[in-house]
């Protein structure tokens, strides 16, 4: 169980997620996370994720743990995570109306238990409602070097009981994703590397079933 937790911390950069609409090129990465978070009711991306444990007593970081996933989510509540789609030791994790189920494919093992035990409050609260970004995270934009193509902004949850102590968002320079870092209190780290992605898709009843 203890790893759902983080690994749902993916659904904080769902809310995040980027259209075609607004002006990329005109616009710092904070500003696009506040315009997303305010225009975004669904998403749906193809990611790899990379978890880094702690650092161990002499300050070495591991290689990290890392699984392809598949991410749809849907506001207010609604959220399904794939780790490793398609391949034997399949992870699935839903969430809907306060309730997270979960299955391992590998094991058999399944199990459900509510959504604030084991999701993120800070994702929880962006989930929940839209334009939501700015009470829930202080966003500041990252000085970048001249000609990049990058762009990134840094935001630091002032949810009570989050488990992210900080964040990074990482876009670019047509204003689409490309990664978001989520730094933990534990010390471990979350990176989601952007491999497609796509905004306000239609949904149904069953995206959101094990």
């Amino acid at each position: 169980m203890n790893y759902i937790r983080p690994l749902c911390c993916i659904a904080l950069a769902l809310t995040m997620t980027l259209g075609t609409t607004f002006s990329a090129q005109a616009a710092s990465a904070s500003d696009l996370l506040r315009y997303y978070d305010k225009t975004t009711y669904s998403g749906a991306l193809d990611v790899y994720v990379d978890l880094y444990a702690a650092p161990d007593k002499n300050g070495k970081v591991g290689a990290p743990q890392r699984y392809p996933a598949k991410l749809l989510f849907e506001r207010p509540d609604r959220f399904r995570l794939v780790l490793r789609p398609g391949a034997k030791n399949e992870f699935r994790a839903v969430s809907e109306a306060g309730i997270v189920r979960w299955l391992d494919l590998a094991t058999g093992f399944s199990g459900k238990e509510e959504a604030d035990k084991v999701t993120d409050p800070l994702a929880l609260a962006l989930l929940g409602a839209a334009g939501e970004l700015m009470r829930f995270s202080a966003a500041k934009d990252l000085p970048v070097s001249k000609g990049t193509k990058l762009s990134g902004a840094r935001f630091d949850p002032k949810s009570y009981g989050s488990s992210v102590e900080s964040g990074l968002a990482w876009f670019g320079s047509d204003g689409r994703p490309v990664g978001f870092e989520f730094n933990m209190a534990d010390r471990s780290r979350v990176f989601v590397a952007v491999m497609t992605f796509a905004q306000n898709v239609p949904t149904k009843p069953d995206d959101f079933q094990l």
